[in-house]
């Protein structure tokens, strides 16, 4: 157990000195394929990659954490995948408070549902930016890349 939890160290330690974050998901109790992105702040922060592998008819659920106040809002930049169809039960960008209390300025998850409907890869990118700033050319203040290859129905 402990030479498992030095490995994971390792591969994370790796990934952040290439310089991103790269973490599969997990099935929560639903069966849900559950993927996170909690919330961090300062400047020049390197893209979140994730990926994870679920089968058609399964559910997605992209997490991503952000603060609270700041202006900024999490959007799926391009189109949604054509082997992924958005969850109507979970409209897309639902901003909930993080933890048992909504602190004003503290941190949210905005979620994304989503079901496969075809096999496939799917790539999805996100962006945390300000709606206001996008016209003006400004870059998104965080990126996070999904990839899920979705496999038949088992």
């Amino acid at each position: 157990m402990l030479n498992r939890a030095r490995l994971a160290a390792a591969a994370s330690l790796a990934a952040a000195l290439a310089g991103c974050t790269l973490m599969r998901g997990e099935r929560s109790a639903g069966g849900i394929l559950s993927i996170d992105v909690p919330a961090e702040a300062g400047n020049d922060l390197a893209p979140v990659i994730r990926s994870g592998t679920m089968s058609v008819g399964e559910r997605l659920e992209v997490r991503l954490g952000a603060f609270g106040g700041t202006g900024y809002a999490w959007v799926l930049a391009g189109p949604t995948p054509a082997n992924m169809q958005m969850t109507s039960a979970d409209p897309a960008g639902a901003v909930k408070p993080a933890g048992s209390g909504g602190v004003p300025g503290g941190a949210t998850w905005t979620t994304f549902g989503m079901t496969a409907i075809a096999q496939g890869e799917a790539k999805l990118r996100f962006e945390l930016a300000r709606p206001w700033e996008k016209d003006g050319g400004v870059k998104p203040a965080r990126t996070a890349e999904v990839t899920v290859e979705v496999r038949p129905r088992q």
